[in-house]
């Protein structure tokens, strides 16, 4: 008999990682906003803010293939598990540096650290339920990681918004850094299989040239990949930059929270939904239903409505949820899973390398054409894209 959510929550290894996971989201959806008010409560911290967040961002990027290649060379819990630790650390000692008398640029090199470890925990995440579940349920698995995830990152910042105004950023970076250490431990009792033989691993080079000879050799993946780098170019752009100045000029700041709380609503409605009903689902529907995540950013353009965005986002969390999941599961089922972590990596870092040039030029490029009419023809164009990859035979198999 197949297992539900329970059933697998009894599965120790998993009940184990699923913990682990829960609480290193939940510690990671808190940075963002205990690292910038901690910031900004220091002399020059305004303008210190974007140097600390880009010393984070840019060894996060660039190291994101280093760690899938060490994932998959290396019993991924003790990845997971140093990972989580050097983050737990370089929290807390942001957290000192913060809250004493240092100057503000000395965060710049622990927030590199910080963005380091970061590299090494996403691809080992991906790689890891293919070891403890069974492959007829990592659907159900995915959705519910995922409805962690997005629970997460619904109650995270605001549990960092309240620890900011009862005491200071440093506080909340110092709760932050704890969470991240007991992540540590919980994943470093994680029984996962022994890693390669030491006489069978090539070098990190070699490793890294055969997972992009598998990653741009499976047509299927990069077409999805580059369709996953428009999207987010698209999303970013208009919901991210745009989205916030649209709705200064109309349904204000309360109501773009609504709107935002709307869509986390859809996310976390499709991943319960797909706890109870896995089943097989195929990438090629997945896009299909992905193309309605394009819906939000298309009301930006043509409605100042609250009720109307709101319901856009809703069905928009929905159909990015139900994309995700399936997504991932998919990379587990048909990808060996030797090479998981680093197609995983490689994925990550197609997917998501166009976002810096979308927040540096979603601003004017929407002054040429006018913020509503970039929003209503990146809707449009973002359903197209998400469209486009099923012309392929590929595609459409999986």
């Amino acid at each position: 008999m197949p297992m539900n959510g329970e059933g697998l929550l009894r599965n120790r290894r998993f009940r184990t990682f699923f913990l682990g996971s829960l609480v290193s989201l939940a510690g990671r959806s808190m940075t963002p906003v205990a690292l910038a008010f901690g910031v900004l409560q220091k002399d020059g911290g305004e303008q210190a803010l974007g140097y600390v967040l880009a010393a984070q961002m840019v060894p996060l990027i660039l190291l994101t293939l280093v760690g899938g290649a060490v994932a998959d060379r290396f019993d991924r819990g003790r990845v997971l598990r140093w990972s989580n630790a050097t983050t737990g650390l370089t929290q807390l000692c942001t957290a000192a540096l913060l809250f004493g008398p240092a100057p503000i640029y000395a965060i710049v090199p622990v927030a590199v650290l910080n963005g380091a470890a970061g590299a090494f925990t996403t691809p080992a995440l991906r790689g890891v339920l293919p070891e403890i579940v069974p492959a007829d349920q990592l659907t159900r698995a995915n959705s519910l990681l995922k409805t962690a995830r997005n629970s997460a990152q619904i109650g995270g910042p605001v549990v960092a918004g309240l620890l900011v105004a009862a005491s200071s950023g440093s506080l909340a970076l110092a709760i932050d850094g704890a969470a991240f250490l007991f992540a540590a431990w919980l994943m470093g009792r994680l029984d996962l299989g022994p890693p390669r033989p030491a006489e069978e691993r090539s070098s990190l080079l070699r490793d890294l040239k055969e997972g992009w000879s598998y990653f741009s050799g499976t047509t299927w993946i990069w077409t999805v990949t580059t369709t996953f780098l428009l999207m987010n170019v698209l999303q970013t752009g208009i919901w991210q930059i745009l989205g916030p100045i649209l709705a200064s000029d109309s349904i204000g700041a309360s109501g773009w929270g609504i709107v935002l709380g709307a869509k986390a609503v859809g996310l976390v409605v499709a991943s319960v939904y797909l706890i109870r009903f896995a089943g097989r689902r195929r990438v090629a529907s997945a896009l299909a239903v992905m193309s309605l995540a394009g819906l939000p950013l298309f009301a930006l353009g043509i409605t100042q409505e609250l009720p109307l965005l709101a319901g856009a986002a809703f069905v928009g969390g929905l159909a990015a949820a139900y994309c995700g999941i399936v997504w991932d599961t998919a990379l587990q089922t048909h990808v060996p899973n030797a090479m998981l972590s680093r197609v995983a990596a490689y994925d990550d870092l197609g997917a998501y390398i166009g976002i810096p040039l979308a927040q540096m030029t979603a601003v004017a490029v929407g002054s040429m054409v006018g913020y509503q009419t970039a929003a209503a023809v990146g809707g449009v164009l973002f359903a197209v894209a998400a469209l486009l990859p099923l012309a392929g035979r590929s595609v459409r198999r999986r």
